[in-house]
């Protein structure tokens, strides 16, 4: 199995914010080898936010799954995303979809960019610093959508 990636978006130029998410990924040791189609949804929650933008990419990298995640913070800090902090790394967290765990559903907050690893290899580990496969996966069907355009046999 690969490793798989989910990219949102919903403020600015979104689709540029997705190709320039991809670049930077690349420039912290994230090859992106395959990428999905390009899918519109709506906002997790119902609120009265912008459409979002979403695709999977998959990609080849040497980091392990801890470094991985903060290599997707750090491309997120890169492109402006507000509150986006680079803790220890033993302190960094695969949020579900971007919701912080002390906040309810109106707290939510329209992002430039948010990359959450979906699935690392067959890894399956769940920790205070990351849970994989990514929990939210079989929740969001542009996820599955976007996994099954890179690999059909997906289930």
């Amino acid at each position: 199995m690969a490793i798989y990636l989910g990219l949102g978006t919903n403020l600015g130029d979104r689709e540029m914010n997705l190709i320039k998410a991809r670049d930077l990924l690349m420039k912290h040791a994230v090859l992106v080898v395959g990428q999905s189609e390009i899918r519109e949804t709506k906002p997790l929650g119902g609120l009265d936010q912008p459409l979002y933008l979403n695709q999977v990419v998959e990609v080849q990298t040497d980091l392990e799954p801890l470094h991985l995640l903060l290599a997707c913070k750090l491309v997120e800090k890169e492109m402006g995303r507000e509150s986006v902090q680079l803790p220890d790394i033993s302190k960094v967290a695969n949020l579900s979809f971007g919701r912080p765990p002390c906040c309810t559903p109106s707290e939510w907050k329209s992002r430039i960019i948010d990359i959450d690893i979906l699935i690392y290899h067959q890894v399956s580990m769940q920790s205070p610093q990351l849970i994989l496969p990514h929990p939210g996966n079989k929740e969001r069907d542009f996820v599955l959508a976007g996994i099954r355009d890179l690999d059909p046999s997906f289930k």
